[in-house]
Formats: structure tokens, sequence, C-alpha cells
């Protein structure tokens, strides 16, 4: 069973996103093995068992049609379901349809904040597999991520890492359930769990070998403005950005603007391309 999903907004919207992880807690709720998991502090526990089972309502696989190209993607929990659904509409519809409409035959792509791979699949779609780098700190996430490659008989090159400002290791907050199709924050504040990660520099990968983008994606939980500084040299030679601005993740309130203040020193013009309730997306062009 598949669910298929158009990149291009839509004037009519599908339903809203299955509630089978709802009717599982609901179902569970008031017994015994809830009322002990909120007296051991280990709701989150349940909420990601709910996850889970939940998967058994859902389609095995949604499908992505973005032009030409038609690309499938495994579904295996709710939350990773309620991703693949948000692209049905604005905001997020809009972003991937720009993305999709903005690649070249001679691009490099630099998907940072892969996640299971959404815009990487529709990229290598295009573009030979060492022009697609595909970088999430995520285990699972890279493993569904390399799935949904192989699902569509297509490659990219794939690093499981965090980007940043500089290189070493750090702690991965996750804060979403358990399972593919999770969000964390380096560094950031969780109830549920850390797992360690690696980070680099975007301008060391380049120094090191790994071509540098043309076309680059963040989509990092409200670390992006470290992500940004760590591309510094690389930000000069890119065509088109897109930085996905978690607002509601800031500490500091100008965060925004030192975002799109490395943007416009390297010399794009920046405009906010769709916003959401948490923030906001920019495009960033170098004009010829």
């Amino acid at each position: 069973m598949a669910s298929k999903i158009d990149s291009e907004p839509s004037e009519s919207v599908r339903g809203g996103v299955s509630t089978a992880k709802d009717a599982v807690v609901d179902r569970l709720a008031g017994t015994p093995l809830a009322n002990a998991a909120r007296r051991s502090g280990l709701t989150g526990t349940l909420s990601d068992v709910a996850n889970r089972a939940a998967a058994v309502f859902l389609p095995d696989e949604v499908v992505f049609r973005a032009g030409d190209d038609e690309a499938r993607f495994r579904v295996s929990t709710r939350f990773e379901y309620r991703g693949f659904a948000k692209y049905r509409s604005d905001p997020d519809a809009t972003v991937l349809a720009a993305f999709v409409r903005s690649l070249r035959d001679d691009d490099v792509v630099w998907d940072v904040g892969a996640n299971v791979g959404v815009f990487s699949v529709l990229a290598a779609g295009r573009l030979p597999p060492e022009r697609v780098v595909a970088i999430e700190p995520h285990p699972e996430n890279v493993d569904r991520l390399r799935e949904n490659l192989d699902r569509n008989g297509r490659d990219a090159t794939v690093r499981r890492l965090a980007l940043d400002d500089e290189r070493g290791r750090a702690e991965l907050g996750v804060s979403s359930p358990d399972g593919t199709g999770a969000f964390g924050v380096v560094g950031g504040p969780t109830e549920r769990r850390r797992i360690a990660v690696r980070t680099d520099r975007g301008d060391s990968l380049v120094a090191d070998g790994v071509p540098a983008p043309t076309v680059l994606k963040v989509d990092v939980q409200g670390a992006e403005l470290g992500v940004l500084r760590g591309l510094e040299h690389t930000l000069l030679d890119c065509r088109v950005v897109y930085v996905n601005v978690y607002e509601k993740h800031f500490t500091r309130g100008d965060e925004g603007e030192e975002i799109r203040d490395v943007l416009e020193s390297s010399g794009l013009r920046v405009e906010r391309l769709v916003e959401w309730d948490g923030g906001h997306f920019l495009r960033a062009v170098r004009e010829s």
C-alpha cells in the first residue's frame, strides 16, 4: 500500500494525518502500564512504543512526484509518516518544489539535515552520486536514507555527522519519538535521549576533497548559524541556498538576523520564501 504526495503545492489538501498513535495512547491511558510509566517518568518510552505500533495502520511507503520524477520512501513509524505528509501543502511543499526547480545538471547539492532523504533522493534522480552529498547525524535516519536511495535505484554520498563551526564531538538531543524520521538538535535540550555524534566544518569537508556545493539546503532544528559559520569560504561558491530558520529554538533574539547577515556577506540576495508557525525558510540566490 502506498500514499502519493505531489511536491507542488495543491489547492486541495487531503485529510489529516493518521491518528493511529493517538488511538494507541488513548487505549493505553489509565491502564496499569500507563500509570506505571507516568510514575517512573517513562511517558516518552510509552510514546515511542505507540509511535512504532501505529505503523500497522499506515501505508508501507509514500510516493513523491516532482515534475517528471517519481520517488518512493519507506514508512515504518507514525512520526515518519507525519514528516512526509507535511509535503502535501505549504510551506514544505513550496520549499521542496523550489529546490527541485532550481537544480541544474552541473550542480553539486549538499542536503544538510537530510533526515530520511526527501531532498537527497530527488536530487539523486538528476545528478550522479558524487554530486549529491547527504549529511545527517541520526544513525537510524542515515540507515533509512540509504534504504530510500536503494529503493529508487539511486545513490549519493552519505556522511553521518553534524555540520557545525568546529570539528569534534557533540551530543544530539533527540526530542521526537524514537525511530526513523526523528529530529534532534546538536547540544539541544531533551527529555528523551542523547546521541553522541561527530561534528565538522563544511569548509573542512571541502578541504578534505568533498565537492563544494552550488546548491545548499540547511534544515537543522535551530543549529543553522553554526552550520553557516562553518561554511564561511564554501558559501562564496554557492549559487542557491535554502535555510530553515528555527526561531522557536533560538536562545538569542538576534540569531535570525545573524543568519541573514552571513548569507548576505557571502554575496547572496536573501528573501523569505515561506513562513511557518515556528520560523521561516530563507532562499538566498547569487545574482549573475
